[in-house]
Protein backbone atom coordinates (compact mmCIF):
# COMPACT_ATOMS: atom_id res chain seq x y z
CA UNK A 1 0.00 0.00 0.00
CA UNK A 2 2.84 2.32 0.89
CA UNK A 3 4.92 1.08 -2.48
CA UNK A 4 1.77 2.37 -4.28
CA UNK A 5 1.11 6.04 -2.72
CA UNK A 6 4.77 6.71 -3.07
CA UNK A 7 4.12 5.73 -7.10
CA UNK A 8 1.06 7.61 -6.84
CA UNK A 9 3.06 10.58 -5.34
CA UNK A 10 5.83 10.61 -7.84
CA UNK A 11 3.34 10.53 -10.69
CA UNK A 12 1.53 13.40 -9.12
CA UNK A 13 4.85 15.24 -8.95
CA UNK A 14 5.74 14.27 -11.93
CA UNK A 15 2.88 15.62 -13.63
CA UNK A 16 3.04 19.02 -11.85
CA UNK A 17 6.50 19.79 -13.37
CA UNK A 18 5.56 18.89 -16.62
CA UNK A 19 2.89 21.36 -16.32
CA UNK A 20 4.93 23.99 -15.00
CA UNK A 21 7.97 23.73 -16.96
CA UNK A 22 5.07 23.85 -19.87
CA UNK A 23 4.19 27.15 -18.40
CA UNK A 24 7.46 28.34 -18.12
CA UNK A 25 8.23 28.31 -21.81
CA UNK A 26 5.14 29.22 -22.91
CA UNK A 27 6.05 33.08 -24.08
CA UNK A 28 4.84 35.80 -21.86
CA UNK A 29 2.32 38.27 -22.35
CA UNK A 30 4.24 40.69 -24.60
CA UNK A 31 3.86 44.35 -26.00
CA UNK A 32 4.39 42.58 -28.84
CA UNK A 33 1.11 41.52 -29.52
CA UNK A 34 -1.35 43.77 -28.01
CA UNK A 35 -5.47 43.55 -28.75
CA UNK A 36 -7.27 45.64 -30.98
CA UNK A 37 -8.50 48.59 -28.64
CA UNK A 38 -11.36 50.94 -28.64
CA UNK A 39 -10.25 54.11 -27.33
CA UNK A 40 -9.98 57.49 -29.06
CA UNK A 41 -8.28 57.76 -32.19
CA UNK A 42 -6.15 60.69 -31.76
CA UNK A 43 -5.85 61.83 -35.86
CA UNK A 44 -7.82 60.48 -38.22
CA UNK A 45 -7.75 60.72 -42.23
CA UNK A 46 -9.35 59.08 -45.23
CA UNK A 47 -9.26 61.88 -47.65
CA UNK A 48 -13.23 61.85 -48.07
CA UNK A 49 -13.28 65.27 -47.24
CA UNK A 50 -10.43 66.55 -49.27
CA UNK A 51 -10.93 67.74 -53.37
CA UNK A 52 -9.37 65.01 -55.53
CA UNK A 53 -6.07 66.98 -56.45
CA UNK A 54 -5.48 68.68 -53.30
CA UNK A 55 -4.45 67.83 -49.89
CA UNK A 56 -5.96 67.56 -46.57
CA UNK A 57 -6.33 70.73 -44.86
CA UNK A 58 -3.48 71.38 -41.78
CA UNK A 59 -0.55 69.38 -43.76
CA UNK A 60 1.69 70.71 -46.43
CA UNK A 61 2.78 68.51 -49.37
CA UNK A 62 6.57 67.79 -50.84
CA UNK A 63 6.50 67.06 -54.26
CA UNK A 64 3.75 65.03 -56.90
CA UNK A 65 0.64 64.13 -54.06
CA UNK A 66 -2.65 64.51 -54.07
CA UNK A 67 -6.16 62.78 -53.43
CA UNK A 68 -7.84 60.89 -55.85
CA UNK A 69 -11.16 58.92 -56.36
CA UNK A 70 -10.54 56.54 -58.84
CA UNK A 71 -8.86 54.25 -55.98
CA UNK A 72 -9.77 53.84 -52.23
CA UNK A 73 -9.71 51.00 -49.35
CA UNK A 74 -12.77 52.56 -48.04
CA UNK A 75 -15.22 54.81 -49.32
CA UNK A 76 -14.18 56.45 -52.73
CA UNK A 77 -10.67 58.48 -51.92
CA UNK A 78 -7.39 58.10 -51.03
CA UNK A 79 -3.88 59.95 -51.66
CA UNK A 80 -2.02 58.96 -54.67
CA UNK A 81 1.97 59.57 -55.19
CA UNK A 82 3.40 60.01 -57.99
CA UNK A 83 6.21 58.27 -59.69
CA UNK A 84 9.57 60.30 -59.49
CA UNK A 85 12.85 59.06 -59.95
CA UNK A 86 13.70 59.88 -56.50
CA UNK A 87 12.97 62.37 -53.54
CA UNK A 88 9.71 62.79 -51.58
CA UNK A 89 5.87 63.04 -52.46
CA UNK A 90 4.57 63.53 -49.59
CA UNK A 91 2.33 65.32 -46.76
CA UNK A 92 3.39 66.77 -43.63
CA UNK A 93 1.58 68.07 -40.14
CA UNK A 94 3.15 69.56 -37.72
CA UNK A 95 2.63 72.11 -34.76
CA UNK A 96 -0.53 71.51 -32.23
CA UNK A 97 -1.73 68.61 -33.83
CA UNK A 98 1.00 66.60 -32.88
CA UNK A 99 0.77 67.49 -29.12
CA UNK A 100 -1.55 64.32 -28.29
CA UNK A 101 1.10 61.79 -29.55
CA UNK A 102 3.35 62.96 -26.98
CA UNK A 103 6.13 60.22 -25.98
CA UNK A 104 3.84 57.04 -27.24
CA UNK A 105 1.29 56.13 -29.83
CA UNK A 106 0.08 53.66 -32.26
CA UNK A 107 -0.17 54.20 -35.76
CA UNK A 108 -1.98 52.58 -38.67
CA UNK A 109 -2.50 52.85 -42.53
CA UNK A 110 -2.91 51.37 -45.32
CA UNK A 111 -0.82 51.23 -48.44
CA UNK A 112 -0.46 49.78 -52.35
CA UNK A 113 1.76 50.03 -55.07
CA UNK A 114 1.70 49.93 -58.66
CA UNK A 115 3.15 46.92 -60.33
CA UNK A 116 6.21 46.36 -61.63
CA UNK A 117 7.94 48.28 -59.47
CA UNK A 118 11.33 49.74 -60.32
CA UNK A 119 14.20 47.64 -59.26
CA UNK A 120 17.52 49.06 -58.34
CA UNK A 121 19.98 50.06 -60.87
CA UNK A 122 23.04 48.15 -61.68
CA UNK A 123 25.49 50.71 -60.21
CA UNK A 124 28.55 48.76 -59.99
CA UNK A 125 27.65 47.81 -56.19
CA UNK A 126 27.60 44.18 -54.51
CA UNK A 127 23.87 45.05 -53.41
CA UNK A 128 22.19 48.26 -55.00
CA UNK A 129 18.75 49.10 -53.40
CA UNK A 130 16.57 51.52 -53.31
CA UNK A 131 15.41 52.79 -49.56
CA UNK A 132 12.45 54.41 -49.36
CA UNK A 133 9.80 55.75 -46.46
CA UNK A 134 6.48 55.87 -46.19
CA UNK A 135 5.92 57.37 -42.41
CA UNK A 136 8.63 59.77 -40.86
CA UNK A 137 8.50 62.06 -37.50
CA UNK A 138 10.86 64.86 -37.09
CA UNK A 139 11.99 65.55 -33.80
CA UNK A 140 15.15 66.34 -31.40
CA UNK A 141 17.47 63.57 -30.47
CA UNK A 142 16.92 62.27 -26.68
CA UNK A 143 20.37 61.43 -26.58
CA UNK A 144 22.41 63.90 -28.72
CA UNK A 145 19.59 66.71 -28.83
CA UNK A 146 20.07 67.27 -32.31
CA UNK A 147 17.84 67.23 -35.24
CA UNK A 148 17.03 63.75 -36.62
CA UNK A 149 14.35 61.95 -39.01
CA UNK A 150 12.39 59.19 -37.22
CA UNK A 151 11.45 56.75 -40.01
CA UNK A 152 8.53 54.15 -38.54
CA UNK A 153 7.69 52.76 -42.17
CA UNK A 154 10.48 51.99 -44.17
CA UNK A 155 11.76 49.53 -47.24
CA UNK A 156 14.44 48.89 -48.81
CA UNK A 157 14.82 47.12 -51.88
CA UNK A 158 17.40 44.75 -52.98
CA UNK A 159 18.96 43.76 -55.95
CA UNK A 160 16.51 40.91 -56.26
CA UNK A 161 12.79 42.87 -56.49
CA UNK A 162 12.69 41.97 -52.97
CA UNK A 163 12.27 44.16 -49.84
CA UNK A 164 13.31 44.52 -46.25
CA UNK A 165 10.95 46.38 -43.99
CA UNK A 166 12.83 48.88 -41.84
CA UNK A 167 12.93 51.14 -38.55
CA UNK A 168 15.82 53.90 -39.38
CA UNK A 169 16.60 57.17 -37.88
CA UNK A 170 18.83 59.92 -39.83
CA UNK A 171 20.44 62.24 -38.29
CA UNK A 172 21.17 65.54 -40.19
CA UNK A 173 25.05 65.38 -39.04
CA UNK A 174 25.69 61.81 -37.66
CA UNK A 175 25.56 58.00 -39.90
CA UNK A 176 21.97 57.04 -39.75
CA UNK A 177 21.21 53.35 -38.30
CA UNK A 178 18.17 51.06 -38.64
CA UNK A 179 16.79 47.79 -37.86
CA UNK A 180 15.60 45.72 -40.64
CA UNK A 181 14.12 42.04 -41.44
CA UNK A 182 15.34 39.91 -43.93
CA UNK A 183 14.54 41.09 -47.94
CA UNK A 184 11.73 38.26 -47.59
CA UNK A 185 8.79 40.88 -48.75
CA UNK A 186 7.59 41.60 -52.69
CA UNK A 187 5.21 45.04 -53.30
CA UNK A 188 1.98 44.26 -54.09
CA UNK A 189 -0.53 46.00 -55.74
CA UNK A 190 -3.23 44.80 -53.00
CA UNK A 191 -3.75 46.71 -50.01
CA UNK A 192 -1.32 46.69 -47.07
CA UNK A 193 -1.96 46.95 -43.28
CA UNK A 194 1.04 49.18 -41.55
CA UNK A 195 1.12 49.37 -37.80
CA UNK A 196 3.70 50.70 -35.98
CA UNK A 197 3.90 51.14 -32.16
CA UNK A 198 6.63 53.36 -30.63
CA UNK A 199 7.38 54.54 -26.60
CA UNK A 200 9.88 57.41 -25.54
CA UNK A 201 9.55 56.04 -21.75
CA UNK A 202 11.01 51.93 -22.89
CA UNK A 203 12.82 53.19 -26.05
CA UNK A 204 10.31 50.71 -27.56
CA UNK A 205 9.29 50.25 -31.98
CA UNK A 206 6.87 47.84 -32.91
CA UNK A 207 6.07 46.94 -36.35
CA UNK A 208 2.90 45.00 -37.68
CA UNK A 209 1.94 44.06 -40.84
CA UNK A 210 -1.22 42.72 -41.93
CA UNK A 211 -2.05 42.10 -38.17
CA UNK A 212 1.00 40.00 -37.74
CA UNK A 213 4.19 41.27 -35.95
CA UNK A 214 7.00 41.59 -37.59
CA UNK A 215 9.99 40.92 -34.53
CA UNK A 216 13.12 40.85 -36.29
CA UNK A 217 12.13 45.26 -37.03
CA UNK A 218 11.00 45.62 -33.37
CA UNK A 219 12.90 46.40 -30.29
CA UNK A 220 12.62 47.64 -27.00
CA UNK A 221 15.66 48.60 -25.18
CA UNK A 222 14.32 49.45 -22.07
CA UNK A 223 13.79 53.14 -20.26
CA UNK A 224 16.47 55.64 -20.89
CA UNK A 225 18.82 53.57 -23.23
CA UNK A 226 18.60 55.59 -26.40
CA UNK A 227 21.10 53.76 -28.26
CA UNK A 228 20.43 52.50 -31.84
CA UNK A 229 17.01 53.59 -31.09
CA UNK A 230 16.42 57.42 -30.32
CA UNK A 231 12.41 57.82 -30.10
CA UNK A 232 11.90 61.21 -28.90
CA UNK A 233 9.64 62.31 -26.33
CA UNK A 234 8.14 65.06 -28.45
CA UNK A 235 7.34 64.48 -32.52
CA UNK A 236 7.72 67.88 -34.57
CA UNK A 237 5.98 67.10 -37.80
CA UNK A 238 4.82 64.00 -38.98
CA UNK A 239 4.87 62.85 -42.81
CA UNK A 240 2.90 60.66 -45.01
CA UNK A 241 4.07 59.54 -48.71
CA UNK A 242 6.42 58.59 -50.27
CA UNK A 243 10.37 58.86 -50.08
CA UNK A 244 13.24 57.17 -52.02
CA UNK A 245 16.75 57.75 -51.69
CA UNK A 246 18.23 56.28 -54.15
CA UNK A 247 17.43 56.66 -58.49
CA UNK A 248 13.74 54.40 -59.52
CA UNK A 249 14.15 54.66 -63.37
CA UNK A 250 10.13 55.96 -64.25
CA UNK A 251 9.47 55.84 -60.15
CA UNK A 252 7.28 54.41 -57.64
CA UNK A 253 3.62 55.06 -58.05
CA UNK A 254 1.60 54.28 -54.27
CA UNK A 255 -1.67 55.10 -52.79
CA UNK A 256 -2.20 56.03 -49.03
CA UNK A 257 -5.65 55.13 -47.07
CA UNK A 258 -6.88 55.41 -43.41
CA UNK A 259 -4.67 56.86 -41.60
CA UNK A 260 -5.57 56.56 -37.90
CA UNK A 261 -3.04 57.54 -34.68
CA UNK A 262 -4.31 56.74 -30.91
CA UNK A 263 -2.84 56.09 -27.57
CA UNK A 264 -3.65 52.03 -28.16
CA UNK A 265 -4.00 49.16 -30.97
CA UNK A 266 -5.80 50.83 -33.92
CA UNK A 267 -5.39 47.40 -35.76
CA UNK A 268 -7.91 47.15 -38.55
CA UNK A 269 -10.95 48.90 -37.00
CA UNK A 270 -12.93 50.79 -38.89
CA UNK A 271 -12.85 54.80 -39.19
CA UNK A 272 -16.00 56.63 -37.28
CA UNK A 273 -18.60 58.10 -39.69
CA UNK A 274 -19.89 61.37 -39.73
CA UNK A 275 -16.83 62.41 -37.78
CA UNK A 276 -16.31 65.61 -40.71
Amino acid sequence: MTQSLNHFRLVVSALLLAVALAQAAEPAASLADPPIASGKLLLVEDFESTPVGQIPAGFTKTGAVGVVNDVAHSGRKSLRMEAAVNGARKITLSGDALAALRGEHWGRLYFKVQLPTPVPEDNGKKFPVIHSTLVSFSALSPQFKDPIEVRVLGMVMGPKGTFQYLYNVQPKKRPEFGKGTKYNYQYTDQWTLAEWHVDYATQTYELFINGEPVKDASFSKGEGNFEKAEIPEVFQSLSFGWTNYQKAGKGFVAWIDDIALAKDRVGDRGLPSGRK
